[in-house]
């Protein structure tokens, strides 16, 4: 529960705000009304356009232009505004890889091993439009955001363990030209260069059924990281011994355009036709080091990411008289490539220390690690979905929905470490390539058939009971294809601790190869009942039990030579939550007020865990027993007085394991009753919004904060995974604030993020992977351990961050 001081905190936060956000809960109101009752906007959460005083499960919802006044445009922004949503923020990069998005306290990790790509499915789904996909995508010219918590099975195509998040782009419109541009200027204390953000919106109507919209954007963040460890390489990548300074190594850019075509070829029918594209280009890691002081890195490479995202879908709506027919055709294609530092990842562990100190003759001290060992990753996922809907009425106390769902992905990902120098210091010709330590060739496919539904019976008007089922049949295909060519008999006979077996055998493959495949078929059969009643038109109570679910996979681990796991760990078996929630929601003084409490329960079969595998602390799904997680969730909405607003949204988050967490080979992983990493008991979001009339235009001032309790990385000793412990990670609680003017078609604003520069951390990925042994050579655990922490991450919220926003409207 909460400490006091932590307690003082919240209370604090509650009356002082986040960003400004619009929650959603009747109709659109008069704009008589502006500045008396909350803002509203509609919601399709429920596959029909309505409120969230009517849907009857826990949801929020956030208008597109409260996003953009409050500077919301990525995953790690919407994450500090969400009540009950929580993000392991490693950067714009490793969070374009792989989800760290928490809710309702399912998660995969408490570390930064997000440039993991996962073969699985993520905790929370996300849309764009109807298109399901995992990225983090740039958030313009969107008309809302919902956000459903808990599981959606029975509604959507793409199942879910712990919710579902929809960005809905603005539709293109017949009525007029229209369009906005806007251009934003801001500084990072501690960095080099100035940030921009430009952005511009067109709408074109070419006739009463035929318009097109776009939208570019093109933003850059300066870089706040520094590090003297960088290593000189010759023109063969070949280490000169020498080592430089680099600053700001960590720059972003982002280039991001989306078409749209809308047709209405009758009164019955539209067709929208979409393509979204982002490019990232990051050139550091936002890390630091935990062994240095400051914004420091002790990398010894500058990280770089880049990815390309392309969407495309076509959505045919068409009303039938009995029904809403929906046709959703979705291809996309995601790939990516980085190159990352591996030098102390080798450097301190029990398997590379001997050849360590035999080669470099290393004795102890506080120096970096001699060698220079980069990793580099290439991943490609490409997309094919399918979704057919009817959405109809029997009468007026039925509505029902039925869909089906096709899902193909194709999955592709190498990774090589280099050794830089290893051929030319022991003479050798590489079998592989020149200074290739390891290499991982993984190749997944995947297809999902599902035919789902719901159907609601209204036996009063006050009582609503809908039930829903989702069938489905999965077919899961992995291979894996692993090169050691430190096994090759050379380094065998010659070093004489990197045994990979019978090196007497004349027939061992050289290039240290192995391979496994495997292909596993999963059905079941979910499910989804809601009870709900109004206790008046302002009031309305729910029961809610939903089903999530996703498929096994397939990890990429060695099973030969000095990296070898067993193969109890190249698989991993689907995992399932069920969720019990009650909850209450509604609207009070005069509609002043709108509240929303839930409380629910989740029992997680069998959950996928990402830890670090034993033997070389590789990244793994590996699936525990089973787990719970159990909490509150609270939201209110008030309009203070006619030009102040308050937005406030607190959770209570428990989630644990329910028994021993027992690895394929029967090693400990955790104990029963420890707490699940990366989940923070208790957070808190909160706005106070002021606005006024001034002169011929409108001032509006908002300041904000959000809390994040603390968190573990991992598990306690003596878990297989994590031979030092686990890292905690401290509370975090950041201020925003913003000025904004707007007169005509003209808005100006001011604006600070991380106001008062707090230096929190996000993420650690913890000492698991530095094995401190002493019996590694003549290494002592005790002269490891600093330089170990040079390579320890420790990622940090962005410093204070102050800037100008101008934008016109037409």
């Amino acid at each position: 529960m909460f400490k006091p001081n932590k307690l003082s905190v919240a209370i604090c936060c509650a009356f002082m705000g986040s960003p400004a956000l619009s929650m959603a809960q009747t109709a659109p109101e008069d704009t008589s009304q502006k500045n008396k009752d909350i803002e509203t906007i509609s919601v399709t959460a429920t596959r029909r356009e309505t409120t969230i005083q009517e849907v009857p499960y826990s949801i929020s919802a956030y208008g597109g232009e409260a996003l953009e006044n409050a500077g919301i445009t990525d995953f790690s922004s919407i994450a500090r505004s969400i009540p009950g949503l929580t993000l392991t923020d490693v950067g714009r990069g490793k969070n374009g890889i792989s989800s760290g998005i928490i809710m309702r306290g399912l998660n995969l990790t408490g570390g930064a091993q997000e440039d993991f790509a996962m073969t699985t499915d993520p905790v929370v789904s996300i849309y764009l439009g109807e298109t399901p996909l995992f990225a983090n995508l740039e958030l313009r010219d969107m008309n809302r955001v919902e956000v459903l918590k808990g599981p959606q099975s029975t509604l959507y195509g793409s199942g879910s363990l712990g919710g579902t998040i929809r960005y809905i782009p603005n539709k293109p419109e017949f009525d007029e030209v229209s369009g906005k541009a806007q251009a934003k200027l801001s500084s990072t204390d501690g960095a080099g260069d100035l940030n921009h953000d430009v952005e511009f919106t067109l709408n074109v109507p070419l006739s009463d059924t035929f318009a097109i919209r776009g939208v570019v954007t093109q933003l850059a963040n300066g870089g706040y990281i520094d590090s003297d460890y960088i290593a000189g390489l010759d023109a063969n990548n070949q280490p000169t011994g020498e080592y430089f300074t680099a600053k700001d190594i960590n720059d972003e850019d982002v280039t991001m355009a989306r078409l749209s075509a809308r047709w209405l070829p009758t009164d019955k029918t539209e067709v929208l036709l979409t393509y979204n594209m982002q490019k990232d280009d990051v050139q550091g890691s936002s890390a630091s080091s935990e062994g240095l002081d400051g914004y420091q890195s002790a990398a010894k490479i500058i990280e770089q990411f880049e990815r390309e995202t392309s969407i495309t879908s076509l959505v045919i709506e068409h009303e039938l008289g009995f029904a809403d027919f929906t046709s959703s055709t979705s291809i996309t294609s995601n790939e990516a490539e980085s190159a990352y530092d591996q030098s102390y990842n080798y450097g301190h562990s029990t398997w590379w220390g001997p050849y360590y100190v035999s080669y470099y003759g290393y004795t102890g001290g506080t120096s970096p690690a001699a060698e220079v060992i980069v990793g580099e990753k290439t991943y490609k996922t490409d997309t094919i979905t399918q979704e057919f809907r009817l959405a109809g009425s029997a009468d007026d106390s039925v509505d029902w929905l039925l869909g089906v769902y096709y899902n193909s992905v194709d999955f592709e990902a190498d990774a090589y470490d280099y050794v830089y120098g290893l051929d030319a210091a022991f003479n050798i010709t590489n079998p592989v390539g020149t200074d290739v330590g390891y290499g991982n060739i993984q190749e997944t496919e995947f297809e999902d058939y599902a035919i789902f539904g719901e159907v609601t019976y209204y036996p009063t008007d006050e009582l609503s009971i809908t039930a829903g089922l989702r069938y489905f049949e999965q077919n899961f295909y992995a291979k894996q294809e692993v090169l050691l060519p430190a096994c090759e008999e050379f380094w065998n006979t010659t070093l004489g601790f990197f045994s990979c077996g019978d090196t007497e055998n004349s027939g061992i493959d050289p290039r240290g190869y192995a391979a496994g495949e495997d292909e596993k078929d999963f059905s079941d059969l979910l499910y989804r009942l809601n009870i709900a009643y109004d206790i008046d038109l302002d009031t309305k109570v729910y029961l809610n039990i939903s089903q999530g679910f996703r498929h096994g996979g397939a990890n990429g681990l060695p099973t030969t030579g000095i990296f070898a796991e067993g193969e109890e760990y190249l698989f991993f078996e689907p995992d399932k939550s069920t969720n019990y929630e009650v909850g209450v929601k509604g609207n009070m003084f005069d509609s002043n007020l709108y509240y929303s409490a839930t409380a629910y329960y989740i029992d997680w079969e069998d959950p996928i865990l990402l830890v670090q595998s034993p033997a070389g602390g590789f990244p793994a799904m590996i699936n525990a027993q089973s787990a719970v997680s159990k909490g509150i969730e609270v939201e209110l909405n008030a309009s203070l007085t006619e030009n102040l607003k308050l937005n406030f949204g607190y959770t209570y988050t428990n989630a644990e394991l329910t028994e021993d967490f027992v690895a394929p080979d029967g090693s400990f992983g955790a104990a029963d009753g420890e707490s699940l990493p990366g989940i923070p008991e208790s957070t808190l979001v909160s706005s106070l919004i002021f606005t006024q009339e001034l002169g011929d235009g409108e001032l509006t001032a908002q300041i904000g904060v959000s809390f994040k309790d603390e968190f573990t990385t991992g598990y306690a000793e003596p878990s297989i995974f994590y031979e030092t412990g686990y890292d905690e990670i401290p509370s975090s609680t950041l201020w925003n604030a913003s000025v904004r003017y707007d007169i005509d078609q003209w808005s100006v604003a001011l604006f600070a993020e991380n106001l008062l520069n707090a230096d929190d951390a996000t993420a650690s990925d913890g000492d698991g992977k530095y094995i401190i042994n002493e019996a590694a050579g003549e290494v002592k655990a005790g002269e490891q351990y600093d330089i170990a922490q040079l390579g320890d991450q420790l990622y940090r919220v962005r410093p204070r961050t102050v800037g100008v926003s101008v934008s016109y409207k037409f």
